[in-house]
């Protein structure tokens, strides 16, 4: 039967257990017996046993939203049992074969997880960084435009928009410049980021402030000081430098990618090297054979 609010609500008044609102099944202490534990729903012969619910729900869940978990857990298992059950009646096939394929993919799968754990160096040196960031370069050809930029959202009647505007404004900041800056935004901004190292893409500053370009390579020539206001505040930027769709990516933009790139080469050597050494053991035991 179909379970309502009302009749996981007497389940979950009735049995706590059952529906893991008391603190001992919370933490996951109470499972019952495999078949003489409380039954929670019944299915074409299947059963639900509180113990199959127990580690649904964390510590600290509120009991109504434990109710609400385990009242969606059963329906969801209820309706598994009831389609599975059709399925069965009406699909004739025999799966034996893909299911033993899954289980030898499965296998494989955690055994080769096993031996990549035990051998794998994470560890990946600036140096193999800039090497293969070298010998890479078609790789790395942009495919949106960056930016190095500094910017800062002030609201209109800040009494510092004047010297913020100055100072983002300027052709070259100084660190002067920057401090003052950095000292009036940690008082008045709603928002900002004087991370000038880091690149960004372009698109997401536009989602910082109200850009508003139907061409950003041009927006980004023409315009490397940005001061826009809207509404109740002022936005203000300094591009320190940008490179638009097709150049070279920076090093540093791509730097955490290719350090990836590096880290997955060695698992997928250390995977082939497992590989080749158990067909050369397989082959020495003359465990293979090969009919003409």
């Amino acid at each position: 039967m179909w379970l309502t609010r009302p009749t996981i609500d007497t389940l979950t008044s009735r049995c706590a257990v059952a529906l893991m609102l008391s603190a001992a099944l919370l933490l996951g202490s109470c499972r019952q017996g495999d078949e003489d534990g409380e039954v929670v729903a019944r299915a074409y012969g299947n059963v639900l046993y509180a113990a199959d619910v127990a580690g649904l729900v964390g510590e600290g869940v509120s009991p109504e939203d434990s109710a609400t978990i385990v009242h969606n857990y059963v329906n969801q298992w209820i309706l598994q049992q009831v389609v599975l059950e059709k399925a069965r009646r009406n699909i004739d096939k025999d799966f034996s074969s893909e299911l033993q394929n899954y289980k030898n993919s499965l296998l494989i799968y955690e055994y080769e997880q096993m031996i990549v754990a035990q051998l794998l160096d994470t560890n990946v040196s600036e140096e193999e960084i800039q090497l293969y960031y070298d010998n890479h370069r078609d790789n790395f050809v942009l495919k949106n435009n960056i930016v190095r930029v500094m910017y800062v959202k002030l609201p209109k009647d800040c009494k510092y928009v004047a010297k913020m505007r100055t100072i983002f404004l300027r052709n070259a900041i100084s660190d002067a410049d920057m401090i003052d800056a950095q000292k009036i935004a940690a008082v008045y901004a709603v928002d900002c980021s004087f991370d000038i190292e880091t690149w960004m893409p372009f698109y997401r500053l536009q989602t910082l402030l109200p850009i508003e370009t139907y061409n950003e390579a041009l927006y980004l020539r023409s315009n490397h000081c940005i001061s826009i206001t809207d509404g109740d505040f002022i936005y203000l930027a300094h591009i320190f430098e940008y490179k638009v769709v097709d150049d070279l990516s920076p090093l540093e933009f791509e730097h955490d990618n290719i350090r990836t790139i590096i880290v997955n080469s060695r698992k997928i050597d250390i995977i082939k090297s497992m590989q080749r050494d158990l067909l050369n053991e397989a082959q020495r035991s003359g465990r293979l054979h090969i009919s003409d």
